[in-house]
């Protein structure tokens, strides 16, 4: 079975992961010159010509290989224009998350795009592989932002012996010790996100990245007041004032976009921006997302340094 590095032929199977609002192209592009690869948040960028052009701009550094990572499901309204960004570009990989990745498969793979799928458990998993995936993202309990049900062991084991494709873990990795266990376990690689959001290439607020430095595996809390999904967040005040769910106003306000435009507005002009989220949604920028991992990131350093402690450690 292969293993991510030389699936891409990089030199470490690490894969800097896709973070909502914070992974950027200078962190990619550290990454892959650090020997690692990541992949770009299609979700991070405006329009499908921004995301082009975020491409675009990688490719022009010859850093190669990277990824996209692409939502499907949760009323993503830019998928299709985004997919066909990536089909045109021909990026190395593409990751999907959150819905049945067989239009992705079918659009990429005859143009050789290779397909990771993010699994959670054996039944997504089953559907990936059915479709064609080439290397399935096991999230396991300990990922930061949408985070899995079981543990990095029970999952891989249990997806290595039921699919012949490659298993590459997610969540919970942060030394070179980690990487190790999970390859151990039978991984093709690993994809860490959490340990990268305090580097220099990030460009979070101050007062995230001071979270992540400061927080341990204590103040990780797992809700569904974010996207309905769980999702391990640090436990901060906003955190605590708008509660671990949605409403029952909320989950079906938002699910009507032109509903939740004009209550947006009228939350505006009449100056009640702090009860926002319990009618729009959460404000992502006082939403610092997060694994257990955390726990040993003391100081701010940059992404070449987060890969050399990590994958640096294990030499393939």
């Amino acid at each position: 079975m292969k293993t991510l590095d030389k699936l891409l032929n990089i030199k470490y199977p690490l894969l800097l992961s896709p973070m909502f609002m914070v992974t950027n192209e200078n962190m990619v592009a550290a990454a892959i010159d650090a020997g690692a690869t990541g992949a770009l948040v299609a979700h991070n960028y405006r329009s499908s010509e921004a995301l082009r052009n975020g491409i675009r701009n990688l490719k022009s550094k010859n850093r190669t290989p990277f990824g996209v990572n692409l939502t499907l499901d949760f009323g993503n309204e830019l998928f299709h224009e985004n997919l066909q960004v990536c089909a045109e570009e021909q990026v190395d990989f593409i990751i999907t998350s959150l819905g049945d990745p067989e239009e992705v498969i079918n659009k990429v793979k005859p143009l050789g795009v290779k397909v990771f799928c993010d699994v959670i458990h054996e039944r997504h998993a089953a559907k990936a592989v059915e479709r064609g995936a080439d290397a399935l993202i096991a999230v396991n309990k300990d990922a930061g932002g949408h985070a899995g049900v079981y543990t990095a062991e029970e999952l891989i084991s249990d997806l290595k012996a039921r699919f012949d494709i490659p298993v590459i873990s997610a969540g919970g990795v942060s030394s070179g010790e980690d990487m190790k266990k999970v390859m151990d376990m039978g991984a093709a690689g690993v994809s860490v996100g959490s340990v990268f959001i305090a580097t220099h290439e990030s460009n979070v607020s101050d007062e995230y990245k001071q979270a992540i430095i400061e927080g341990g595996a204590s103040d990780i809390i797992l809700t569904k007041r974010i996207s309905g999904v769980p999702m391990t967040v640090i436990k901060t005040n906003y955190i605590k004032s708008i509660g671990d769910e949605r409403s029952w106003l909320e989950r079906k306000l938002k699910k009507r976009k032109r509903t939740r435009r004009v209550l947006r507005k009228a939350l505006v002009g009449a100056g009640l921006n702090r009860y926002q989220h319990y009618v729009v949604g959460p404000d992502y920028q006082k939403v610092f997302c997060a694994g257990p991992s955390i726990a040993r990131v003391n100081t701010v350093v940059s992404v070449k340094d987060v890969v050399q402690r990590i994958a640096g450690a294990n030499p393939q």
